[in-house]
């Protein structure tokens, strides 16, 4: 879990920076309030990292409903985030999107790959 919470906050920070270099450069459509968003999905990310290993330690059967029951939830939730954002906030909408689709790609990236070595990790560990 420590080399999980490192990577899920070097990918936070390069991120941040990334967001922060996009309205130091000036980008008018660019909210500071964007600069904030990986952080939302570092929290998300690592919530469901938990609940999700939690689940699959505690019983390995049942890991698949608990994983799919948890991405329906995050993405309803994160759908809800957008469309909350685009209605209070019109003139950004289209730069908000696109910030929020690029943030989501990269730490379901993460996710995926973070629980496919843990999956393969385990299956080693058992076949020994």
């Amino acid at each position: 879990m420590k080399r999980y919470s490192v990577a899920l906050l070097l990918l936070t920070l390069m991120l941040v920076a990334a967001a922060f270099c996009t309205l130091w450069c000036g980008c008018t459509a660019f909210q500071p309030a964007m600069a904030v968003l990986p952080l939302y999905f570092a929290v998300v990310t690592a919530l469901m990292h938990y609940a999700v290993v939690k689940s699959f330690y505690k019983d390995p059967r049942t890991f698949v409903k608990n994983f799919l029951g948890l991405t329906v939830g995050s993405l309803i939730l994160h759908l809800a985030v957008v469309c909350i954002w685009s209605f209070t906030h019109i003139a950004t909408a289209k730069a908000f999107i696109i910030a929020f689709a690029i943030g989501y790609i990269a730490y379901l990236t993460f996710e995926t790959i973070a629980l496919v070595m843990l999956i393969k990790r385990k299956r080693d560990e058992n076949q020994q």
